[in-house]
């Protein structure tokens, strides 16, 4: 058994490895086959996974050539970036200054990511073609609903995309509310970073009643961000718990101020704190009992992907959240198109639960987003500048042509 891990170098790769130990048991002696392009990076985080790993069954491998990962495996679970947090960091400063949210799966930016993705999923199903046929693609790289949609439209290669950003939106209301994690019940439907809540429970009772009772309490907190200060604002409009990705949408201008006045974008910061990140990762390889106390992606990033790649290696029942082809599960949209919904998976299979329709109010934007992506994921996939142009036109934070094109412009220059 071999699970295929590209992007085994990145500072989520030390979380991961530590929730596969944990897990070892369910694993059968499976080698993890670590890839990266990055090779110090990728000798840090080998050499502190040997650790992690040690008294289990797991084997750890490592290597900068992709076939070679590939080769022979039964899950490839993708968590790259391409071009790195430099690369991100373009990505969220261009589009400032027109005026629009720079994010890494949001609008332009995401759109600019997607342009630098793509490419290596689209090797990535041609080496497996030749070295492992029939494995299956776990997606855990942004932005996650354009890949999956270019995976499903353009290879024959099984694909499930997978995203954290649920539980991560849990763990940011229990912190505000000041309960663990484990007392809020969050399921949401929708596309990737764009989902409305379906089941909200607090400790046992109405969720959408508690925040809205605390609403004002939490707002007036200067401990509280602004994040879930948004999601409140919007659950107290629609009476759903919103994505924490939304705002950007609804709450568009003051998402572009808040960028412009901050010292640094994301991946800035994120930037100044990896150095720290590796040296941690370079020390606890070297302890006698390895401690892991910075990473990026925490145990959410970590726990979830190992259990999908659990789930699906032992055939197992289980209900997960991913992203899937629709096939009517969300009614109002295209069967074809890819949407987050929870799933039975039993087999090896994934079946997608049927969900709710959305008030008209909602509708709208997710119509607009879904077409979006999948426009993105068919001109991305082609290499075709024009239809390039008017997929990002089509994207809810752009709606111009002109616009998209200078976007265009100015992130090839910016290099």
């Amino acid at each position: 058994m071999k699970i295929a891990i590209i992007g085994g170098g990145s500072a989520y790769a030390p979380g991961l490895l530590q929730a596969f130990a944990a897990e070892a048991a369910h694993f059968g002696g499976a080698e993890l086959a670590l890839m990266d392009v990055a090779a110090p990076e990728l000798d840090i985080v080998h050499r502190l996974g040997q650790r992690l790993v040690e008294g289990t069954s797991l084997r750890l491998s490592a290597t900068t050539e992709r076939a070679r990962a590939l080769d022979g495996a039964d899950l490839v679970l993708t968590t790259f970036r391409e071009g790195g947090m430099e690369a991100r960091a373009l990505d969220e400063r261009v589009p400032l200054a027109f005026g629009v949210i720079g994010q890494e799966t949001i609008g332009p930016g995401g759109f600019f990511f997607a342009m630098r993705t793509l490419p290596v999923m689209r090797a990535i199903a041609d080496d497996l073609r030749r070295w492992a046929p029939g494995a299956t693609v776990v997606n855990y790289t942004n932005p996650t609903q354009i890949v999956a949609e270019a995976m499903a439209r353009h290879t024959d290669v099984p694909c499930i995309a997978i995203c954290d950003q649920t539980d991560d939106d849990r763990v940011h209301l229990a912190a505000a509310l000041g309960i663990p994690p484990a007392a809020i019940e969050l399921e949401s439907v929708g596309l990737n970073h764009a989902t409305w809540s379906s089941v909200c429970r607090i400790e046992g009772e109405d969720g959408i009643a508690r925040l809205l009772a605390e609403a004002d309490a939490l707002r007036a907190r200067p401990d509280v961000g602004a994040r879930v200060k948004r999601q409140l604002a919007l659950t107290e409009a629609y009476g759903r718990v919103p994505n924490g990705y939304l705002p950007y949408y609804y709450d568009r201008e003051a998402s572009v101020a808040d960028a412009l006045a901050a010292r640094q974008t994301r991946a800035e910061a994120i930037l100044e704190e990896l150095p720290a990140m590796y040296r941690h990762f370079e020390a606890q390889a070297r302890a006698e009992t390895p401690r892991l106390t910075h990473g990026r992606g925490g145990s959410v990033f970590g726990d979830f992907a190992v259990r999908v790649l659990r789930t699906l290696l032992t055939g197992e029942e289980a209900r997960l959240t991913l992203n899937v082809r629709n096939d009517g599960a969300l009614p109002e949209l295209d069967p074809e198109r890819i949407v987050e919904v929870p799933c039975r998976v039993a087999g090896g299979r994934v079946t997608a639960e049927p969900q709710g329709r959305f008030a008209r109010d909602q509708l709208g934007l997710l119509r607009m987003l879904a077409d979006y992506q999948a426009a993105a994921a068919d001109a991305i996939w082609a290499d075709d500048p024009a239809a390039m142009e008017r997929a990002l036109t089509a994207n809810p934070l752009v709606v111009s042509l002109s616009l998209a094109r200078e976007l265009l412009r100015a992130r090839a220059a910016a290099g």
